[in-house]
């Protein structure tokens, strides 16, 4: 028989949640009419309570012991979102999950020395760069273009929807590295400066007032070691 009730240990992590989240509580953090786009941690108060949870230990709670987590169980995860979620509160993402746990898997030795210490500190903010206007629930789709240039790359061509846009530090983009092969099978994955020239940022604005964005890529170069896990393999 399949016992889907918590454990004692993991009602007793809500209770500390919930404590934490009372000692907390500020209205520049939590807000419940944002909907979901509270989870988006896009503003100074929401980055410094982020740090907290970092402080907690609770980022890090599913990754291994040696890159700084808890080796947890993903059920924790949920339950702090779920948490989070239910006060209207910013929570944990693309970074800790889409970002970190494949920069584990795949990553460079330098990538991991730089991002997962920040990561597990909420000192970094990332927007995810999938969706095109002619790629959105097709992923492969996807035609930004990246050209080898000595011994990075140049980038060009244009994402849509990428919320975090305006706000973070690094791009996580799929771009197209080899347009001869199955759609599929020529998808490389980026990590991009933001700031980087020839970057442009142009705000959409949504129904309920909210923030995402189109993002222009022009001649943008990026250094080789800045692929994340092979060439030609970003979408495996």
């Amino acid at each position: 028989v399949m016992d889907f009730e918590f454990s004692p240990q993991q009602l007793a992590f809500v209770d500390e949640v919930e404590q934490f989240l009372d000692e907390h509580d500020d209205p520049d953090v939590f807000d419940v009419t944002r909907e979901n786009m509270a989870q988006i941690v896009d503003t100074p108060a929401r980055r410094a309570f982020m740090a907290l949870l970092g402080e907690q230990g609770w980022l890090g709670i599913t990754w291994p012991k040696e890159y700084g987590g808890k080796e947890g169980d993903g059920v924790y995860e949920h339950l702090l979102n779920e948490a989070l979620a239910r006060r209207g509160g910013p929570q944990i993402g693309k970074g800790v999950g889409i970002v970190g746990k494949t920069i584990i898997r795949h990553g460079s030795e330098k990538m991991k020395q730089e991002f997962l210490p920040k990561i597990l500190r909420n000192e970094v903010e990332f927007a995810v760069g999938y969706s095109e206007p002619n790629a959105g629930s097709d992923a492969a789709s996807m035609q930004l273009k990246a050209t080898r240039d000595g011994d990075g790359w140049r980038l060009n061509g244009q994402k849509t929807w990428t919320t975090s846009a305006h706000f973070a530090e690094w791009y996580w983009v799929g771009a197209r590295t080899d347009p001869d092969v199955a759609k599929h099978a020529g998808i490389t994955l980026f990590l991009v400066p933001l700031d980087q020239p020839g970057i442009t940022v142009k705000a959409i604005w949504t129904m309920g007032d909210e923030r995402t964005n189109e993002v222009y890529l022009e001649n943008v170069f990026v250094p080789g070691e800045c692929v994340v896990g092979e060439v030609n393999r970003g979408f495996q």
